[in-house]
């Protein structure tokens, strides 16, 4: 099975969060894995708590991509800032402070790295495997890539595409 990569932009702002998290399992679905709801569960909390870090502690705009390999999810989310990311020790009574720590346990293995002038921060998580994944656009070297511009000639927010 070949890895999909799903890739979208966001201006950094909190109310992009929602609908960015839902997008995240809608296309982990669109994929063809099998999620229970436990699961898609924890993709959604993993994934509200790196975009908002990077809304939050970071600077606009925010790349998500997603990675998906039979049995496995990256959620990747690059911003501008290039400070490193910090745990903070959350006192029981606090809101705030907990969101890397809740990614660390939910997630297989976890880090951040420096790009550029920012960082990417990242998350890989254990899934089910697929059921059935579509390959029919992929042609006979089993590649597809959904590039197209608009009119205007601007990209456009979110890039879809399978790696052989």
């Amino acid at each position: 099975m070949p890895k999909l990569v799903h890739r979208f932009v966001l201006a950094g702002i909190e109310s992009e969060v929602p609908p960015a998290r839902r997008e995240i399992v809608d296309k982990v679905r669109a994929w063809g894995v099998p999620l229970e709801e436990e699961t898609a569960d924890a993709i959604r909390l993993v994934a509200s708590e790196l975009i908002t870090n990077a809304v939050v502690h970071g600077a606009g705009p925010i790349t998500v991509t997603l990675f998906n390999r039979p049995g496995r999810l990256v959620i990747d989310v690059l911003d501008g800032d290039p400070s490193v990311p910090r745990t903070r020790g959350a006192q029981p009574d606090d809101e705030n402070g907990r969101g890397l720590a809740l990614v660390r346990l939910l997630s297989a293995r976890c880090a951040w790295e420096p790009a550029g002038a920012g960082k990417r921060v990242w998350a890989e998580m254990a899934m089910p495997m697929a059921v059935e994944t579509s390959t029919a656009a992929a042609g006979p070297r089993g590649l597809f890539a959904m590039w197209a511009k608009h009119r205007d000639g601007v990209e456009p927010k979110s890039l879809t595409m399978a790696v052989a």
